[in-house]
């Protein structure tokens, strides 16, 4: 039951869904900041904004390559930092470390594509940020035979999985033991004062920890 529990949870959390974890030590965090007085964009097209939404992109792909890649180091040094003062990084890391070396499943496919970029906004005290989204696709195989062989535990995971991602987003080959789970991800890029971008997911677990991590005007002015 164990064993049972662990790859399903592998399964749903996926690569940075956010850490369920309770906070160990936490940090006290710091004070929230008065909010900014957004800038006013200039009316018409303007090719420096969209030579500046090319670097934004480009830190996304980047990013998004550091997924694929499962390198930690990277995705630690790209989140946003106060992210760790709720959440232990060695568990952050640890977590990152479990997706690649279980001997009960090995993702064998990790590829991501953006689909989405929101208004970019900028404060005048240098903050920058910009909600974004991208759809994943990960390919599983089950490395340990005895999960998962027969009918009723296939049949169980493949309902707990179309229930939680939708049936066109599950393809499930029984023959082969693997799994593709297509996912819609979503992210906020932060920057501050032309700093490198950083990232934090976009999920309702994050989501709850935003006001105690997130500076105020962006906490302020986020979308859905």
């Amino acid at each position: 039951m164990r064993k049972y529990i662990y790859v399903v949870t592998l399964l749903l959390l996926a690569v940075l869904e956010g850490c369920k974890n309770k906070p160990t030590n936490a940090v006290a965090p710091t004070p929230q900041v008065p909010l900014a007085t957004p800038q006013i964009p200039p009316v018409g097209v303007n090719t420096n904004t969209t030579i500046y939404y090319g670097t934004v992109e480009s830190a996304l792909r980047n990013y998004l390559t550091l997924l694929k890649n499962f390198d930690t180091d990277g995705i630690v040094q790209k989140t946003y930092p106060t992210l760790f003062t709720v959440i232990n990084e060695q568990h952050f890391r640890e977590y990152i470390s479990t997706m690649m070396h279980s001997k009960d499943i090995m993702i064998e496919k990790y590829e991501t594509q953006i689909t989405d970029f929101g208004h970019l906004k900028a404060f005048s005290n240098g903050t920058k940020f910009v909600q974004v989204g991208y759809r994943s696709t990960a390919k599983i195989i089950f490395l340990n035979d005895n999960l998962y062989n027969n009918t009723n535990s296939i049949n169980f995971l493949y309902d707990v999985l179309i229930h939680k991602y939708g049936k066109e987003n599950i393809e499930m080959n029984v023959a082969n033991r693997s799994l593709k789970i297509t996912r819609n991800e979503k992210l906020i890029m932060i920057q501050h004062l032309n700093q490198e971008w950083q990232f934090i997911g976009d999920t309702p677990e994050y989501r709850r920890l935003y006001p105690k991590i997130l500076p105020y005007e962006v906490l302020s002015n986020l979308e859905g």
